[in-house]
């Protein structure tokens, strides 16, 4: 069956001389269709003698890793093609990765163009530009390494700048700034802050992630020695002959049924084994922590119990309490049991009155703070306007608490549409309120729900007011959003990687082609590097929009109950897609629907997609991690809330203070816990996959993650705000995946 595969592609290819088709399209067609377009090349009148030798991983390169069912080896001597000069390179250029695309326009393309065309005949791995190793990439990586080394030290350049010029952006609110605006300071700090200190301050979960950060640097500096003093030797050694530097270095060179596949037996094991102890070792000091974060829990938090689905007959604060410690209470009349019960109030008119009001007091305060910054004796107008604001705030204030007093009023008669049916009931100890998460109340297990509650300042009231129904369709609606996500985001990187390429930059940007023709006369590697930075920007800049895009989901459709459970789906979900379309993408084909169902049938494929695929592109996932470096270091400048404290007190008056407080926090999808965490969860895969096969990414992550645990280690604990803490549930997630990617 495979013979007949290969000879049905070199019979059309024979018979089918003066088919018309455009090179490119050929990029998607595999075998057969780059043959068909080399000989839709042949319709010029220059004869030229060409050897087509390739290898199925070559050939097949449109049919995806399921379509591989070609022979080990096709040869076709002294094929006859008429053909243009330079278009017989560019017609076999998906043979050859090396290849240097022309700068021509008569092969450009509009990015409408691309989308137009779509993706149907393009892998996943082609869609995300994804290259696989070849020879050369030695000089990309080193552009790679210049690139973002140089831009990591420009950032942290420019962050020093920015946090002298604003210090107050790059403090905790209500910390002192004086004497900490030198450029090492800031390191000092993070230097000298215990893990300790990092609970007392930022809580456990952001302990959870600096100490994630730690725990893979620990793991590099055990399994990084022996693997690059070992098997990088022995692959050199057993590539030898080839003139690729880099690519000596992989285990892709390695021959079949080689003996040091042996060692690398071995070697896995010592991986995860060493992984394994690391990680058993840092679980146990999370646990010690988690206990003592549960005992010097605050109270009310700490013996308080959230209660969902209540009946209609308990929907009240009274009869609540009366549920628990009434005449025919569950704890017989022992009052002294149950402090407090409170029923979530359906609160859809004060809520937009109590938001007009905040954003009266906002302008209030800014106005006032503009005066007093400008030091002159305002004239008799802006007076009133103060007086007329002022005013506006207390009629506000005087509607927001006749609304208040309706509220209560119709809590006490059980009102439907004020009351809800979730609320809280506050014990006297801790003790009653862990028996009371134990217990089911109710023979109808869906009845009086009981739970942990998050942090009073993180509830999201609004879920709670919702009806089951509502909650319902909601939730399908953001499963169907989230499967359309998964299954329609190869349209969008399409769309957005026609704009990432050198020939789409050259063709619409004219000045930059010829600035970059100048430049690469003085330095010949400049067009790769550019390639290199390109490469891997538009599935960059889609990943950056990912986490905004789930959150909104998540929250929109999603009934979650607390910003801290939306952050764990946001973690969960990001982690799963990062893992599929960023480390997995090259298995994919093109399709991850075709994959899916070919994997249901068998499988044990994935063992033999991975192997195959995995290895062989493992030079894109350097500059991936090598660029990551970048990110990082951008996170620590906070742009984003400087220019909104910069616009406030240039542009608006406002003092230090208020342009401080307007300007937190940050954004809750792209620098939450959620998102950090599933992306330190990517990179450590990233790290353990590829760390016996390509030991070089060893290296490059130790880098990352050091300066993960700088930037972090500054941020999270001495100038963002303090996000609220679920005590340690991310920690649990990180290591569960960290035992799925071993």
């Amino acid at each position: 069956q495979r013979h007949v595969v290969a000879s049905r592609s070199l019979l059309l290819f024979a018979f089918r001389p003066r088919l018309k088709l455009l090179p490119q399209r050929a990029m998607g067609l595999g075998p057969g269709g780059l043959l068909v377009a080399a000989a839709a090349a042949a319709s010029s009148t220059v004869s030229t003698s060409a050897r087509l030798v390739a290898t199925p991983p070559r050939l097949g390169i449109g049919l995806g890793p399921l379509g591989q069912l070609l022979p080990d080896r096709v040869e076709v001597s002294e094929l006859q093609l008429v053909a243009k000069p330079g278009l017989v390179s560019q017609v076999l250029a998906p043979l050859d990765e090396t290849a240097t695309p022309p700068n021509s326009s008569a092969f450009a393309h509009s990015p409408l163009d691309v989308l137009r065309r779509g993706a149907a005949n393009r892998t996943q791995a082609e869609i995300v530009r994804v290259r696989l190793n070849a020879q050369g990439d030695g000089r990309a990586l080193l552009g790679s390494l210049i690139f973002s080394g140089i831009g990591a030290l420009l950032i942290l350049m420019l962050f020093t700048l920015l946090r002298r010029r604003a210090p107050e952006v790059y403090a905790r609110e209500g910390a002192s700034v004086d004497g900490t605006n030198g450029p090492k300071d800031w390191w000092a700090l993070v230097r000298a802050t215990s893990p300790d200190d990092e609970v007392r301050a930022a809580g456990l979960d952001a302990w959870a992630l600096l100490e994630f950060y730690r725990l893979n640097i620990r793991i590099i500096w055990m399994i990084g020695p022996p693997i690059l003093l070992v098997i990088c030797p022995a692959h050199y050694v057993a590539t030898r002959g080839s003139p690729d530097f880099l690519g000596r270095l992989d285990i892709s060179g390695i021959p079949d049924r080689s003996a040091f596949y042996w060692m690398h037996a071995a070697f896995v094991w010592f991986v995860v084994l060493s992984v394994s102890f690391c990680v058993s070792v840092a679980h146990r000091d999370f646990l010690a922590r988690r206990f003592r974060w549960l005992r010097s829990a605050p109270s009310p938090q700490a013996t308080t119990v959230m209660v969902e689905n209540i009946p209609e007959a308990l929907r009240s604060d009274a009869a609540l309490k009366d549920y628990f410690c009434g005449r025919d209470g569950l704890f017989m009349r022992r009052s002294e049991i149950v402090a407090d019960a409170y029923i979530v109030r359906k609160t859809y008119q004060l809520r937009p009155m109590w938001e007009h009001l905040q954003e009266l007091r906002r302008t209030l305060s800014l106005a006032r703070s503009s005066r007093r910054q400008g030091h002159e004796e305002s004239d008799a107008e802006e007076e009133e306007k103060l007086r007329q604001l002022a005013q506006d705030v207390r009629d506000q204030e005087q509607e927001v608490a006749a609304e208040r007093m309706r509220v209560e009023a119709a809590v006490a008669v059980r009102d439907p549409s004020v009351c809800s049916s979730s609320g809280f009931v506050t014990f006297t100890s801790v003790l009653w309120q862990r028996l009371a998460l134990k217990e089911d109340f109710r023979a109808n297990k869906a009845e009086f729900v009981i739970s942990a509650p998050a942090d009073p300042s993180d509830v999201v009231y609004e879920n709670l007011m919702a009806d089951a129904v509502g909650s319902h369709t909601r939730e399908w609606l953001g499963w169907l959003c989230l499967l359309g996500l998964f299954l329609g985001w190869s349209p969008v990187v399409v769309f957005i990687s026609s704009w990432t390429t050198l020939s789409t930059i050259e063709a619409y940007v004219p000045l930059a082609d010829d600035a970059l023709r100048i430049a690469s006369d003085i330095l010949p590697f400049l067009p790769s590097l550019v390639e290199g930075v390109l490469a891997t920007a538009a599935l960059r800049l889609f990943l950056a929009l990912l986490p905004d895009i789930l959150y909104r989901i998540i929250t929109g459709c999603f009934c979650v109950k607390s910003g801290v459970a939306a952050q764990f789906r946001l973690g969960r979900w990001y982690f799963s897609f990062l893992l599929i379309f960023v480390l997995l993408v090259t298995t994919l084909g093109r399709s991850l629907v075709v994959t899916a169902v070919a994997l249901a049938k068998d499988p044990t494929r994935i063992i033999d997609l991975m192997a195959v695929w995995l290895p062989r592109a493992s030079h894109y996932y350097f500059s991936y991690m090598i660029m990551g470096w970048l990110t990082l270091a951008w996170e620590m400048t906070r742009f984003a809330n400087f220019a909104v404290y910069y616009s406030l007190t240039a542009f608006h008056g406002s003092g230090p203070k208020a342009a401080k407080h307007f300007s937190e926090p940050e954004s809750a999808a792209s620098y939450g816990m959620g998102a950090r965490m599933g992306l330190a969860s990517l990179m450590f895969a990233i790290t353990i996959v590829f760390s016996t096969c390509s030991p070089l990414m060893l290296v490059f992550s130790l880098v990352y993650f050091s300066i993960g645990r700088m930037a972090y280690g500054y941020l999270l604990v001495h100038a963002e705000t303090r996000k609220p803490d679920s005590g340690g549930h991310f920690w649990v997630e990180a290591m569960r995946q960290g035992c799925f990617i071993l």
